[in-house]
């Protein structure tokens, strides 16, 4: 059973899925300059952090290929958590990725999405019958 939100239904794969678009796309954005992803943009990120977004926009797009959309929303949601946590305490603790304060509510926004995602929505299929095992 899918879930619909915004009149649309919605299971771990596509979540995963457009996830990992956007991450790639702020990933490559943030290699140039620009008033809303940059070292001087609303949102501080630095080469090690873009590089953080592209490797998980790849994890993402890569997990509904192996039927684990789930746990890649579920693991990556944790990682981002603790990372916002991490953020909220220091800036200093995370001074080799650029991070401010913009950063760790959008995190957090991430963190609580893909945490959900992972647990709460079902894996592409989950509700197909197999005639396997009939």
């Amino acid at each position: 059973m899918e879930r619909s939100i915004a009149g649309q239904n919605v299971n771990a794969d596509s979540l995963a899925r457009i996830l990992g678009y956007i991450f790639l796309a702020i990933g490559i954005l943030g290699f140039f300059p620009n008033p809303l992803v940059s070292w001087r943009g609303v949102f501080d990120v630095n080469a090690a952090h873009n590089i953080i977004h592209l490797v998980s926009g790849g994890i993402l797009l890569a997990a509904p290929y192996y039927n684990s959309s789930g746990m890649a929303l579920r693991v990556l949601g944790i990682v981002y958590a603790i990372i916002t946590i991490i953020g909220f305490i220091s800036y200093d603790a995370l001074s080799w990725m650029a991070i401010n304060g913009p950063d760790n509510w959008l995190h957090l926004a991430l963190a609580a999405l893909m945490i959900w995602g992972g647990y709460m929505l079902p894996a592409e299929g989950t509700d197909r019958i197999t005639t396997a095992h009939m």
